[in-house]
């Protein structure tokens, strides 16, 4: 390395001659000792955080590519890892990296501020899928580069974008990314869940997780179609057509006199209140669920907004309400739990998992500490 056009007086000269030694002496990068691996990190990350002419830069560039060709794996991970978050890197440098094995190349991909629109739309022109997710993870991304990535239509590339609160997604990738979400939940799910995802989308993306839940009741807990199924779709037109903030769902005082009379005639059966659910009336609901369980409506109201639906379990199976009105009422009640979201699969099933492992005295034994710790209050 030919340094005598460096300044005898510039901080940079000691530090390049350093950088030039521990690669002979250890043997272009390729010694194992983690004394090696530091002393070669350390070297660089303290010239690339230094103030460099051109001149220095260029030489610090063709320094640290030889480098990095002959370095290895973990050498080169562990130096992309740190040279993604500086932002006077040589472009260079960071394209040999990004260029790289993707171990080496995702940290600099998803985080490096060196790279421009130009350079991350060459990489997915000419890379594969794995580039693309690792670019699909960027705090800042332009719309062309965000077009871009969901023209590749690569799944995980889709759930990426539409799991990355940080970006702004365009009308063409939401486009793109609603239509390939209505063959995966997986994608369907993130993109429900974003802001700029229109009525008609969140339609058309409703429509279709309801077709999994569906699936899901039918294959693995047996249950064909019937009332339970048509509680889906009721859920489904709810989550659709309802675009209002959900209001306060406690009972009035007429609501629960109106239960207590249902009660008194022996009319108060679970077809009267999943009849009130369908037609949307959860506040009556909560009234006649109270007086049938003999809990207070705040309590009813805690054990419905159970995400895990373990408190509404609890409650069907100490009364002897059957699996699929149990089900029927942790579908209708979705409302109460996510606001203008569909129901989570992962909750539904623990929820009826759980109904199916509770024993009825176990349930009536629950439900009858914790009306006792009603009256003691």
């Amino acid at each position: 390395m030919d340094l005598s056009f460096l300044d005898k007086s510039s901080n940079v000269t000691p530090l390049l001659v350093r950088l030039y030694d521990s690669q002979k002496l250890n043997g272009l990068a390729k010694d194992e000792k983690p004394l090696a691996r530091v002393e070669l990190t350390s070297a660089v990350t303290e010239l690339l955080e230094m103030e460099l002419s051109p001149r220095e830069s260029e030489l610090i560039a063709d320094v640290l590519i030889g480098l990095m060709r002959q370095a290895e794996l973990d050498m080169r991970e562990a130096l992309a890892e740190r040279l993604a978050l500086i932002d006077n890197v040589p472009l260079r440098l960071i394209l040999q990296l990004a260029n790289d094995e993707i171990e080496v190349a995702g940290p600099v991909l998803s985080q490096s501020p060196v790279l421009g629109d130009l350079d991350l739309i060459y990489i997915i022109k000419s890379k594969g899928p794995a580039y693309w997710q690792a670019i699909a993870k960027r705090e800042e991304m332009s719309n062309q580069v965000a077009n871009l990535l969901a023209d590749t239509r690569d799944l995980d590339t889709a759930v990426t974008l539409a799991k990355n609160e940080n970006i702004t997604l365009t009308d063409h990738a939401l486009t793109v990314l609603s239509d390939m979400a209505q063959n995966s939940d997986k994608l369907a799910q993130p993109l429900l869940r974003r802001d700029e995802v229109t009525a008609d989308m969140a339609k058309a993306l409703f429509k279709y997780v309801g077709e999994e839940i569906k699936a899901l009741i039918k294959d693995e807990y047996g249950i064909e179609e019937g009332s339970i199924i048509d509680s889906v779709d009721e859920v489904i037109i709810d989550l659709v057509d309802a675009s209002e903030a959900v209001g306060v769902f406690a009972p009035t005082a007429s609501m629960l006199k109106a239960a207590d009379r249902y009660k008194e005639k022996g009319l108060l059966t679970a077809k009267l209140m999943l009849g009130s659910l369908r037609r949307g009336q959860i506040q009556a609901f909560v009234s006649q669920f109270s007086k049938y369980t003999g809990l207070c409506p705040k309590t009813t109201l805690e054990i419905i907004s159970q995400a895990s639906g373990q408190g509404l379990a609890v409650a069907c199976k100490a009364y002897d309400l059957s699996k699929e009105d149990f089900v029927s009422i942790f579908l209708l009640t979705n409302r109460i739990r996510n606001q203008a979201r569909m129901v989570d699969l992962n909750d539904m099933t623990k929820a009826i998992n759980y109904y199916n492992r509770i024993k009825p005295d176990v349930a009536r034994g629950i439900i009858k500490n914790s009306l006792e710790d009603e009256l003691s209050k």
